[in-house]
């Protein structure tokens, strides 16, 4: 059926991926009317595909110390972010299911992030150290410790920090159950609308055009991950961007219990004994299209630690497009120049983390509340400079 030139709905939501699906469900569950505008036929096929479903902000404070663009008070507040959002999965998975009627398998026993020499281990002792400072538990252990907990971990591993509160989710099962909770919750869902513009007037959004049709609604939540930035008519420019991933999969024998990340690379296993191992990023724009050779170096840098990876089957690979920012952190919350305007977008590595604590911040500010975390570090207005 064609949709009428003009159409009222109280709030878009411009994205279908795992963002925009938690966020319009939390805001259906509080009673406002809400469709989603999905630029695909087929919703999630993006950067909640380039994923493997880790829940583990300390692994990636662990893995990524060295490389964090932002300030030492924006580090603290995504940590705080993040922290919080794992701290909800148990209750959003649970809901999730529930309201969809899908199993979404979770994965509570813990992570390890490995070495493979005297230097990587002093490393994990320091990170050891200043997580526990920060109330965060982790056990630096040597390598027959490490071994004991992951047998499959090769003898090469000098020692590994055991993070016992970082978690995994299937990914690619959450996102169909949001999108089917969002349904169940009344959202309105239209996939392969690809937003043009979001439309302002007076200071205040007063909807979004799709094509040659109008859409009036006095709130739009922007959450079109690498693709938000390329949307008309916001108040400012927006800079997020298309940073490629990509992710392969081999079914093992025996696979290994925990998600275990190591010198370039990082495997999830799944409860059907694949191993999911990743990812690159690769700054090549909107190009999603897969390098030649480039998950098979994983798989290289993986077997280093997890040497049963080499007797896995064939190899499967895929690719999406992150949404990344200048400094690596989210926008997240309303713009200050257009009243009804809010963001949750610019995720990179961390959409799967942090669905819950975004779709909550979103609810809680359209409902006039107070977000759960303080969201200042993450102001769409911060890039102005």
């Amino acid at each position: 059926m064609t949709p009428p030139a003009t159409s009222r709905i109280p709030i878009v939501v411009i994205g279908g991926g795992l963002i925009g699906c938690s966020t319009a469900r939390a805001l259906a569950a509080e009673g406002h009317a809400v469709l989603l505008l999905e630029r695909d036929e087929e919703p999630g096929r993006r950067a909640t595909s380039a994923a493997a479903g880790m829940l583990a902000p300390q692994m990636e404070a662990a893995r990524h110390e060295r490389a964090l663009a932002a300030s030492p008070a924006a580090e603290g507040s995504m940590r705080a972010l993040s922290i919080a959002s794992r701290s909800m999965y148990r209750d959003f998975v649970r809901i999730l299911e529930a309201e969809s009627g899908r199993s979404i398998p979770y994965r509570d026993d813990g992570t390890l992030v490995v070495a493979l020499d005297e230097e990587g281990r002093e490393e994990l002792r320091g990170v050891a150290e200043r997580q526990r400072t920060i109330g965060l538990a982790a056990e630096l252990l040597d390598g027959g410790a490490a071994r004991e907990v992951e047998p499959a971990l090769d003898p090469a591993v000098v020692a590994a920090l055991h993070l016992p509160d970082d978690h995994a989710v299937d990914n690619v099962a959450l996102a169909r159950a949001a999108l089917e909770a969002a349904a169940v919750r009344g959202v309105e869902i239209e996939t392969g609308r690809p937003v043009d513009a979001v439309e302002i007037d007076g200071g205040r959004v007063v909807g979004v055009r799709v094509g040659e049709r109008s859409v009036e609604a006095p709130v739009v939540v922007v959450a079109a991950g690498a693709w938000s930035g390329r949307l008309a008519g916001l108040p400012r420019v927006l800079p997020v961007r298309p940073v490629r991933g990509q992710i392969g999969a081999v079914a093992l024998p025996a696979p290994p219990r925990l998600t275990v990340a190591g010198p370039g690379a990082y495997c999830v296993p799944r409860d059907d004994d694949r191993v999911l191992i990743g990812a690159t990023v690769e700054e090549v724009g909107f190009d999603h299209l897969p390098r030649e050779g480039a998950v098979r170096e994983l798989v290289e840098a993986a077997a280093r630690f997890l040497p049963g990876l080499v007797e896995g089957g064939d190899l499967e690979t895929w690719s999406g497009l992150r949404p990344g920012t200048p400094d690596d952190l989210p926008v997240l919350g309303a713009d200050p120049d257009a009243e009804g305007l809010l963001y949750a977008t610019g995720h990179f590595r961390n959409g799967i983390l942090l669905a819950p604590v975004t779709a909550a911040t979103i609810a809680a500010l359209v409902s006039g509340r107070s977000p759960p975390v303080a969201i200042d570090a993450f102001r769409p207005d911060r890039f102005a400079a």
